[in-house]
């Protein structure tokens, strides 16, 4: 087995703070989880070295949750309109999201779909479940890829002449998008399932991996200390 250097944590240690940031979220709106959960999050690519996606997600989450709390604390008649009001439970919105994308950028950089799949079958876990995470890795990357491929196709033809134009005519817009996707979805579905049969997703017996997949203390100790950040959160008062 080979033991992939760029990979501090196990990817049951990232989906296990993924679900426990959801559970706290679910329990609790205080802004101090919510912040709390950001600093878990955040501390992944600080220990992996991916300090370019923690930079952009970083400021994308300061410049959400301080618009929050400041239309939240400051009793300025111009906050209570309804423009700042739907921008507020946006931000209120995306900066509860945030720490999921980053800890789903830390997985999709440096995990590939072994990484995930095998501790996951180790686990006992429904062979439905496993395939559906392998597809959603697989195939969320694609469609980034295919809308781009479509926007391209569009202007060659003339059919998007601009953003204004695609905002004017949003239904058209959306038609000349949508359906290419789906056709595209389908063939995708196609190859993803051949790519499946190949690699013996039908085979019963047991299955071995490349690559080390372990629990080791790291994973352990960071998740013992991002239960207690967040469980201290719920009684903290910091806002």
């Amino acid at each position: 087995m080979q033991e992939n250097k760029m990979a501090v944590f196990d990817a049951r240690t990232l989906l296990f703070l993924d679900m426990l940031i959801m559970v706290f979220m679910l329990i609790s709106g205080k802004p101090e989880v919510t912040l709390s959960s950001f600093i878990v999050a955040a501390a992944v690519p600080v220990i992996t070295g991916l300090y370019g996606a923690l930079v952009c997600y970083a400021i994308l989450f300061a410049v959400f949750f301080s618009y929050y709390q400041l239309i939240f604390h400051l009793k300025l008649p111009v906050f209570h309109s309804a423009v700042f009001s739907v921008i507020g439970i946006l931000a209120f919105i995306v900066q509860r999201i945030i720490p999921f994308m980053l800890l789903g950028t830390v997985i999709k950089k440096q995990k590939n779909i072994s990484e995930i799949t095998m501790p996951l079958e180790r686990m006992r876990l429904p062979r439905g479940i496993i395939l559906s995470i392998a597809v959603m890795f697989r195939y969320f990357p694609s469609i980034k890829d295919d809308f781009f491929i479509i926007i391209d196709s569009m202007k060659l033809k003339g059919l998007y002449t601009s953003k204004r134009s695609a905002m004017l005519h949003p239904i058209r817009t959306m038609e000349f998008i949508i359906v290419p996707m789906l056709f595209k979805s389908l063939r995708t579905a196609e190859e993803l399932s051949c790519a499946a049969l190949i690699k013996g997703i039908e085979n019963t017996g047991k299955k071995t991996s490349y690559f080390d997949v372990r629990l080791r203390s790291v994973d352990l100790i960071f998740s013992f200390a991002a239960l207690a950040i967040l469980t201290a959160s719920t009684s903290v008062k910091l806002f």
